[in-house]
C-alpha cells in the first residue's frame, strides 16, 4: 500500500501516474481513509490495516489527515476520469458519502485541518519530508522500467536525471 506523491500538487502528482497505478490509487485511498475513520468510531468497517506504516502515517496518532487525503482521492480520481477510466456507480456512490462524512461540519474536530506530510515507505525504508516525492518519482520511473505495458500518463521515453531509462 503507497500514496504515490511526487509532490505537494495532488494534480501533479494524479497527472504523473500510469493509468493503472492511477485507478489502483483512488482504491486504496479510499480503504486507507474508511481505516482511519472506522478507528475514530465513525464508520463501521474492519480497522486492522491501521498498523500498516502508510495508515498510521494518514491516522497521525488519532488525528488523522483524512481532509487533505481525501483531496489527494478527489485529484487522482479526476484524472482517471479525465484519461476516459470509468467508476460504477455503487462506488461513485461510495465516494459520495465519504464526501459526506469528510466535510460534516460536527466530524472536523476529528480530523488534523494540515495538509498530509510527505512520508515514503518502500520495504523497511522509511523516508519523512520533501525527500519523499523524489523517492516515489523514481520508484515508479523503475517500476515503468519493468512493466511490460507502457505506462501511458503522459511520462515519455527516455531517462529522468538520474539517468534512469524507461523502457517502453
Amino acid at each position: 500500500m503507497q500514496i504515490f506523491r511526487i509532490s505537494s500538487d495532488h494534480k501533479k502528482s494524479a497527472r504523473f501516474l500510469d493509468n493503472r497505478r492511477l485507478s489502483k490509487q483512488v482504491l486504496e485511498l479510499y480503504q486507507i481513509i474508511r481505516v482511519c475513520l472506522a478507528k475514530l468510531n465513525l464508520v463501521d468497517v474492519n480497522s486492522n490495516y491501521i498498523k500498516h506504516p502508510i495508515v498510521a502515517h494518514v491516522y497521525n496518532n488519532g488525528e488523522p489527515y483524512i481532509i487533505d487525503t481525501f483531496k489527494i482521492l478527489e485529484c487522482m480520481n479526476e484524472e482517471h476520469i479525465r484519461r476516459g477510466g470509468k467508476r460504477s456507480v455503487d462506488f461513485k456512490n461510495d465516494i459520495a458519502r465519504l464526501r459526506e462524512i469528510v466535510y460534516k461540519k460536527e466530524y472536523q474536530k476529528y480530523f488534523s485541518h494540515e495538509k498530509l506530510p510527505p512520508f515514503y515507505v518502500f520495504g523497511d525504508y522509511k523516508v519523512h519530508g520533501e525527500d519523499a516525492f523524489e523517492l516515489y518519482q523514481t520508484l515508479l520511473f523503475n517500476k515503468w522500467k519493468k512493466d511490460k505495458i507502457p505506462p501511458r500518463c503522459g511520462i515519455k521515453k527516455g531517462t529522468d536525471k538520474y539517468d534512469t531509462t524507461l523502457s517502453n
